[in-house]
């Protein structure tokens, strides 16, 4: 269906919108018109699709292909933020501030998954469909493909930074690190804008990696690698010990596997972040 863009509703909350990504998006719908429509609530207010609906703008639609979501008050909310970080190019300081933003959503929706709500609760206290309601760092590391550490990481910076720290790291933000900027929210509220100030005006540090250290990591990861491949190796001359475990211990012998799988495949995603960082550093 189509809606009139006059009728459009948009959150004055609502991060403003990419010139570049608007006239990118007009050159695409010119050539091969809207493929995807924006989605909005029944209400007319806007869930997805802030660019496309300024893009209709310029080419002087009047009206926009739209779907209309069920989703309604808060749950429309974390639907754009999820919207915002999956399409949008996000600052650092704009992702922290979102995903804190739909952290406080989503425990709001899930309360059992709140920190301590867990932990120590007898089973008077928590039935079994809320201790299989993921955490917020794990729904939003799957949903959004990021490490749990990143995700945890980018809420606590954004949370504990005072409003004067977080200006100064927003408006210098390709200089002061991800890193810098954690250990800048961990100190007390009243050192945090002179810690930040001081790294504002520091030169830009050299880079540290250089071929030889790329080298020397790879060669490190590849021993790592031959050792555990080696390990596992060993393992198969000891298969019919191991078929006859114990249903408890060929558990335990699972959830040590996954611990192991799981580390690797957080290393790789935390290596890409760095990465893409870096990429959109270069870029800009």
């Amino acid at each position: 269906m189509k809606i009139k863009i006059s009728n459009i509703k948009i959150n004055s909350g609502r991060r403003s919108t990419d010139q570049q990504n608007v006239e990118e998006l007009v050159k695409s719908i010119k050539a091969v018109g809207l493929m995807n429509p924006i989605t909005v609530t029944q209400d007319n207010t806007l869930i997805a699709g802030l660019h496309r609906v300024e893009a209709a703008k310029l080419l002087g639609w009047t009206k926009i292909e739209c779907t209309v979501s069920d989703a309604e008050g808060i749950q429309a909310e974390l639907a754009e933020i999820d919207e915002n970080i999956v399409r949008a190019r996000l600052s650092r300081y704009e992702l922290g501030e979102q995903l804190l933003r739909r952290k406080e959503i989503y425990e709001t929706l899930h309360p059992e998954t709140r920190h301590g709500m867990r932990n120590g609760q007898t089973a008077k206290d928590v039935n079994l469909a809320s201790l299989e309601t993921k955490s917020f760092n794990e729904d939003t590391s799957e949903k959004l493909n990021m490490s749990k550490r990143s995700v945890a990481r980018l809420v606590q910076t954004a949370r504990d930074l005072t409003p004067e720290a977080k200006k100064i790291i927003r408006d210098t933000d390709k200089k002061i690190t991800k890193g810098d900027a954690l250990k800048i929210s961990r100190l007390p509220p009243d050192q945090q804008e002179e810690a930040a100030a001081v790294l504002a005006a520091a030169p830009p540090p050299q880079k540290k990696q250089t071929m030889m250290d790329g080298e020397a990591a790879l060669t490190e990861f590849k021993a790592i690698c031959r050792r555990y491949t080696s390990g596992i190796e060993s393992l198969y001359n000891q298969m019919d010990i191991f078929a006859g475990l114990t249903t408890f211990q060929f558990d335990e012998l699972s959830d040590s596997a996954y611990a192991v799988t799981n580390a690797i495949k957080e290393f790789f995603q935390e290596v890409n972040a760095i990465r893409h960082e870096g990429e959109n550093d270069n870029e800009n």
